[in-house]
């Protein structure tokens, strides 16, 4: 749009343009900035200054600064990145790492932003803030992180971690073993099982057990781990893997050496996940759904400029089924 010069009206120019805040400057006499100042710092600009302002900008059918340029030019996406270890399919394909996502979905949803997935490869850039599933923060991270079940938080990042009770839950888990008389435990752990390993050793201890640490914590894994730790001269009366899949590995590896579960082995798990309800199998609940919505609420808070208050360790609760059962 431009102005006729005998009647100091807009007119139209040729095709379709879109009106900017310098053609409103032009018009009126004043400069972008003042013009920026009227729609987002009125208390800037003089009264009758400002009226000008708007008055020309709705003749020119200017609406006021676009929100996305506005959100690029304050950092703000409306966008929050999910991201995890290995790439986006192993993420999508953890049922774990899935039920974080439908929680971290929920917060999403709540505030009005967009939840984005990233492998660890992936860089945390155009986002107001970013989830880290596993993984701890890097060094020097800004405020707007929080990380998820982190292996060890760093101690010069000011990411916020939330979690669950997994020591607690692990008490529970060895509690249940011993009081059914079990002495000798093969547990079967990944790299990333810091917490649950440390807490299954200290609360097992002083009786005998052996730990089986494979590349990942995947079904054939487990399978692999307990054949060997089954196929011991004093093999195990109790496995117990520190992810479900391990544990549903373990029960594979019985059954093909002919051993019943539980008279002959009792295996345990830890996540409770579907797959655990389906085989029926002994496991820790972990409140993987509620650890992301918790996730997402802090970083929201955090992306507001607010100082959430410190996250607490979610509970954790041990499911009792078939699997386990007392020693012969």
């Amino acid at each position: 749009m431009s102005l006729d010069p005998d009647t100091q009206s807009p007119k139209p120019t040729d095709g379709p343009r879109r009106v900017t805040a310098r053609d409103v400057a032009n018009a009126a006499g004043v400069s972008v900035a003042l013009v920026s100042y009227a729609f987002n710092r009125p208390g800037r600009v003089a009264p009758a200054t400002r009226e000008r302002i708007l008055q020309t900008a709705a003749a020119l059918g200017y609406a006021g600064p676009d929100p996305t340029a506005r959100a690029l030019r304050l950092g703000r996406h409306g966008t929050i990145s999910f991201r995890g270890t290995g790439s986006v399919e192993e993420l999508v394909g953890d049922p774990a790492a899935a039920l974080v996502v439908r929680g971290l979905a929920r917060a999403c949803d709540r505030s009005g932003r967009a939840l984005v997935l990233g492998g660890e490869s992936a860089p945390i850039t155009a986002v107001d803030g970013a989830v880290l599933w596993r993984e701890s923060a890097p060094a020097g991270a800004g405020g707007r992180m929080v990380t998820i079940d982190a292996p060890a938080p760093s101690p010069r990042s000011s990411a916020i971690d939330v979690g669950a009770d997994l020591a607690g839950g692990m008490a529970s888990a060895c509690r249940h073993l011993i009081d059914r008389g079990h002495e000798r435990l093969a547990i079967l752990s990944w790299p990333g099982a810091g917490t649950r390993l440390s807490a299954a050793m200290q609360h097992w201890a002083p009786r005998p057990v052996r730990v089986y640490e494979m590349p990942a914590a995947e079904r054939g894994h487990g399978e692999v781990a307990a054949r060997r730790a089954l196929s011991e001269d004093e093999r195990p009366t109790a496995i117990l893997g520190l992810a479900d899949e391990l544990a549903l590995g373990a029960i594979d590896a019985a059954l093909r050496l002919e051993l019943d579960v539980p008279r002959d082995v009792s295996v345990c798990g830890v996540d409770d996940l579907p797959s655990a309800r389906v085989a029926d199998l002994t496991s820790l609940f972990v409140p993987y759904r509620p650890m992301g919505d918790l996730a997402g609420a802090v970083l929201v808070d955090l992306i507001a400029g607010e100082k959430p208050p410190a996250p607490q360790l979610l509970p954790t609760s041990l499911t009792v089924r078939s699997t386990t059962g007392s020693r012969r």
